[in-house]
This record gives C-alpha cells, sequence and structure tokens, in this order.
C-alpha cells in the first residue's frame, strides 16, 4: 500500500470525511481516505503505480471539499 499526501479544506467531522472517502472511490486505486497531521491534512492509501492526485482533487474540490496534491510520502511501499 501507497500514501499520498493532499490538503483538503472543510473536513469537519467523521460525517464530511466519509463523504470525501466516497467520493475518491471512483477511482479503482483509492483503498482509503485517512486524517493526518494537522486540521486540513489527509492521506490517500492506493495501490498500483498509476495514481493521479490532480484528479482526485479535482474531483473532492467539485464536491465542495477544496483540495490540493501536497506528495507521496516517503519510505512507503507495499504492505505485507
Amino acid at each position: 500500500m501507497k500514501s499520498y499526501e493532499v490538503r483538503i479544506r472543510g473536513l469537519r467531522d467523521a460525517s464530511s470525511l466519509a463523504a470525501a472517502r466516497w467520493e475518491l472511490f471512483v477511482f479503482p486505486e483509492v483503498r482509503d481516505l485517512l486524517p493526518w497531521s494537522g486540521s486540513d491534512r489527509f492521506i490517500v492509501l492506493y495501490e498500483g503505480e498509476r495514481l493521479d492526485p490532480t484528479a482526485w482533487c479535482r474531483l473532492l474540490s467539485a464536491t465542495g471539499y477544496p483540495a490540493q496534491p501536497i506528495g507521496a510520502l516517503s519510505g512507503t511501499g507495499d504492505a505485507a
């Protein structure tokens, strides 16, 4: 499993986080969306080599959660 950090505004509670997570599931590589450091930092867990964080953020922004890609987290790799 690999991870990518994104900044998403407007995810203030579990309900909004769940809604954003479901939006991202249209991308077959996305496995989860988790809170990270700070109030607007999140981690997208994904599998495979194909990722498009710009498209993820564009979709989230279009659904009311302004988002921007930050970058891949170093030291991630395949889960055991």
